[in-house]
């Protein structure tokens, strides 16, 4: 038998391979200690980058309040202590160890979305929020208030370029948020990432438009040589489809922010002529609505038809053929609106001695003024109340806060109208949802008008409640839904009316052969075009509807006569123009006493077979 033996050299490198260097198992643990470390101080960091982010969403909600209430003192505090968090969360997920962990698979990707999100948000605060404070503090309203007359421009205009340049990082980083790639991520950090993109969503429009609306301003204001308006004042006691007869105007010019107010023109006194015709073509089916004469030929009317543009038109055709006057644009404003422009300054007290608050000023305009005073002084105590009003505001005795609000009230109510000859302007006003124009249908939803004209010159509205109720189904097999709008007209004309109550606020109902108090209106739909009006019942009973269209409108018009004390409810069934589900709301005639919009359910057993 033979025996091999090892050769002691080989067993001495053999050992040697086999043996492991003292070194490598340090350097393992230190690897992965290393890495449980990094890991440990990622995660601490994003911990508290959540927590820095959280608390500057809770100080975005201070902060909005504190802008909306002009503290300008506490929305800066408010703006240091969110830059400090949204610069730390920011800080927390920049550094290196942050950033070399997003190379890795898996955790890295989340890693990267939530870096980008904290560098948007820093970037929403340094170069958007922060400029627009600036320009707040600089423009607030108090700035804004004339001064014997007259808005210094200077502070607005010094504003623009820096609020164009909000507007433009706004629009860059909204185009940052919305390529940030955050499929695959976990669910918490994908929604995140569309939070985000859709508040940004939601704020960059308003910016964008305030913007463009401001970049106007200063030319509305004069600053590139004279403006000139017309002021119309609508009396909603006697209704027309745009809110009221057009009772009285005042020529407004500025010129390099100083503001001149004419005399106050009454629409009576032989101050306007009558017209065979209208003084401008008519839209095509409305000469058949507004028949006899009532659209174009008289001043008081240019309001019956429910589109601002046409009604400053004819305002402005009117004033150019009597006067020679043209002007560059047509405001519009109603009594109700007016009593909330009081609100922002102190009563006035008038010649007569009454004294006319937020509270009096509509009871008194609409219904006192005509009770109290003959026809002939009635024109001219209006005339008088416009003129106070005004005057206190151009004086600068007012809470110029307080204005804001009330024009934006009245804005969005359809009281305060606006129509400007400039295009630049008008696209403006198109961008922010221009009033008092006929009503637009979109791919969500549709809309109709509801219309009311005081048909016996009366001014009795002002004791008429007014109650629209929407309700939709679809009941076709074409997939069509039918619409029924149900309008309710309640009288609050006292029984004793005719004994109680002035030939001015009762009208001409002897010559029309009513009795004292009846409310004779013209209540009128204007559906989506498309759509088909397709029955109507009042107080219950079928009423034959006739054929009317404004343009692409089908309009329905139909007279009614509300008794005092009485209730009288019509309704309509219509057709929508296409197949699908959208959402129905209707665009209301302002009126003096606000209408009531409720919503209810389509039973289809009730609506009758076209």
């Amino acid at each position: 038998m033979t025996s091999y033996a090892h050769a002691p050299g080989a067993r001495h490198r053999n050992a040697e391979q086999r043996r492991v260097p003292k070194w490598l198992p340090w350097t393992i643990l230190a690897v992965v200690l290393l890495l449980i470390a990094a890991a440990a101080w990622i995660g601490l960091r994003a911990l508290q980058a959540k927590t820095e982010l959280e608390t500057a969403q809770g100080l975005v909600g201070t902060l909005k309040t504190q802008l909306v209430t002009f503290e300008m003192d506490g929305a800066t505090e408010t703006l240091d202590n969110l830059k400090q968090h949204t610069s730390s969360a920011r800080d927390l997920t920049g550094d290196p160890i942050w950033r070399v962990a997003e190379v890795f698979p898996g955790l890295g990707k989340n890693l990267t979305v939530v870096r980008e999100l904290a560098e948007a948000t820093d970037d929403v605060v340094v170069d958007v929020i922060a400029p627009l404070i600036g320009v707040a503090e600089t423009i607030d309203p108090s700035s804004l208030a004339p001064v014997d007359g007259a808005i210094n421009l200077q502070p607005l205009q010094d504003a623009l370029p820096v609020l164009s340049g909000a507007n433009g990082q706004m629009q860059t980083i909204v185009a940052k948020v919305k390529n940030v790639d955050s499929e695959g991520t976990i669910s918490q950090v994908s929604a995140a990432q569309k939070q985000l993109a859709g508040l940004l969503d939601s704020v960059a429009p308003t910016l964008d438009t305030l913007d463009r609306m401001l970049a106007v301003v200063p030319g509305l204001l004069g600053a590139d040589g004279p403006r000139n308006y017309i002021v119309m004042f609508q009396n909603n006691a006697e209704a027309r489809a745009l809110g009221g007869t057009a009772l009285s105007f005042v020529g407004v010019s500025t010129d390099q922010g100083r503001i001149t107010i004419g005399q106050a023109l009454p629409a009576g006194l032989g101050n306007f002529d009558r017209y065979e015709t209208s003084v401008l073509p008519i839209p095509d089916g409305a000469e058949q609505i507004y028949s006899g004469g009532a659209y174009g030929t008289f001043i008081p009317n240019v309001t019956v038809r429910p589109s601002f543009t046409t009604a400053a038109q004819l305002t402005q055709e009117m004033f150019s053929r009597k006067y020679g006057d043209v002007s560059d644009g047509v405001i519009s404003i109603d009594p109700v609106a007016l009593s909330y422009v009081l609100g922002a300054t102190d009563p006035v007290t008038l010649s007569t001695g009454d004294v006319l608050d937020r509270d009096s000023l509509v009871p008194f305009l609409l219904n006192g003024i005509y009770q109290k005073y003959s026809a002939l002084a009635q024109d001219a105590i209006y005339a008088e109340t416009v003129d106070a009003v005004v005057d206190r505001i151009l004086g600068g005795s007012l809470d110029p806060a307080e204005l804001i609000k009330a024009l934006v009230r009245g804005w969005d109510e359809n009281r305060v109208l606006f129509y400007s000859n400039h295009e630049d302007v008008q696209a403006v006003l198109t961008e922010l949802g221009q009033k008092g124009e006929l009503p637009l249908s979109d791919s969500e939803t549709d809309r109709v008008g509801v219309y009311f004209q005081e048909n016996v010159g009366s001014k009795l509205n002002f004791y008429l409640q007014q109650k629209v109720t929407l309700a939709k189904a679809t009941c076709r097999d074409d997939g069509r839904q039918t619409y029924r709008v149900t309008v309710d007209l309640t009288s609050t004309v006292p029984a004793d009316a005719g004994s109680t109550l002035s030939p001015s606020i009762l009208g001409n109902y002897e010559h029309e052969g009513l009795n004292p108090g009846a409310q004779r209106m013209v209540q009128l739909i204007y559906a989506p075009p498309g759509s088909t009006i397709n029955s109507a019942t009042v107080n219950g009973g079928p009423l034959a509807l006739g054929s009317y269209h404004d343009e692409a409108y089908p309009v329905s018009r139909v007279q009614l006569l509300v008794e005092p004390g009485a209730t009288v409810t019509i309704s309509y069934d219509i057709t929508a123009p296409e197949a699908g589900e959208k959402a129905l709301e209707a665009q209301i005639t302002p009126m003096v006493n606000p209408t009531t919009i409720e919503e209810s359910t389509l039973d289809c057993a009730t609506v009758p077979v076209p």
